[in-house]
C-alpha cells in the first residue's frame, strides 16, 4: 500500500509472516529454497505466479524476514520465530517492525499507540500527503499499525542511578522496628532512615541526600 514516499506491507507480521517465516525455517534452515513453487505450496499456494504469493513474499523481504535475493530466511527471522529467550525474540519482533521506514518514523514520535484524534495531520507532514489524501488512508494506516504494534512489548526503562539509596538503607514512614544491626535515624516530620548501627558517616550522607530531595532546610 502506497502511503505518500512510503509503502507499508499488504500482510500483517503476525501472525501471516512470523508462521511463514517459521515454515521456510523448519524446512530450509539458513540454505536457500530450491525453487520458488516448492516455496509457494509450502505456504498454502497453488502457484508461485499467484498475487497473493508474491506479495507475502515481497512483504517478508520488507520486514527484512528474507534475504532480497532468492528465498532464505535471515538472522533476524530466525531470531524472531526461533529465539532462545523472550526477550530476544521481542527484540527480533521489533527490529522487524522497525525495517518498515514509516513504521519507524511513527514509532519514533508516538510509541506504540497513535494519536486518536487528527491522526491525519500528522501523517501527512511525515508522509508528504496532502490532507484530503491523508484523511483517506488514515484510518488503513492506523490499523496496520496498531495490528502490527500490539504483539511487541515495551523494553522495561533501567532505574536511573543513585535513585536507590544503599541496600542497608531504607526510607521507612511506618513504625515498623528497625531490623537487628540496624537503627532508625528521624528527619523532619515523617522521613525515617535505617542505618548501621554507629555508622555516622553513612548518617551524615543520609541526612544530606534527604535534605537535597526534600527540601528541608539545613538546621541553624
Amino acid at each position: 500500500m502506497k502511503v505518500g514516499k512510503y509503502d507499508i506491507p499488504t500482510y500483517r507480521l503476525h501472525p501471516y509472516l512470523v508462521e511463514a517465516t517459521k515454515k521456510l525455517f523448519e524446512n530450509f534452515k539458513f540454505e536457500e529454497a530450491p525453487n520458488l513453487l516448492t516455496v509457494a505450496q509450502l505456504l498454502d499456494h497453488k502457484t508461485d505466479k499467484s498475487g497473493g504469493f508474491l506479495t507475502k513474499i515481497a512483504d517478508m523481504r520488507s520486514y527484512g524476514l528474507i534475504t532480497s535475493r532468492g528465498i532464505k530466511v535471515t538472522d533476524l527471522g530466525r531470531r524472531l520465530t526461533y529465539g532462545e529467550t523472550d526477550e530476544e525474540k521481542n527484540q527480533a519482533f521489533k527490529e522487524t517492525l522497525l525495517a518498515i521506514p514509516l513504521w519507524k518514523e511513527l514509532y519514533s514520535k508516538f510509541g506504540k499507540t497513535l494519536p486518536t484524534s487528527n491522526f491525519w495531520a500528522q501523517l501527512g507532514k511525515i508522509a508528504g500527503l496532502e490532507a484530503p489524501d491523508a484523511q483517506k488512508v488514515e484510518e488503513n494506516v492506523k490499523k496496520a499499525y496498531l495490528d502490527d504494534f500490539q504483539y511487541m512489548k515495551e523494553e522495561k526503562k533501567p532505574e536511573a542511578e543513585g535513585s536507590k539509596l544503599s541496600d542497608q538503607t531504607r526510607i521507612d514512614t511506618s513504625t515498623a522496628k528497625p531490623p537487628e544491626g540496624l537503627e532508625q535515624l528521624t528527619l523532619g516530620s515523617n522521613i525515617k532512615v535505617w542505618l548501621p548501627k554507629g555508622d555516622v558517616e553513612a548518617a551524615k550522607k543520609a541526612i544530606q541526600l534527604i535534605r537535597l530531595y526534600s527540601g528541608i532546610e539545613e538546621e541553624s
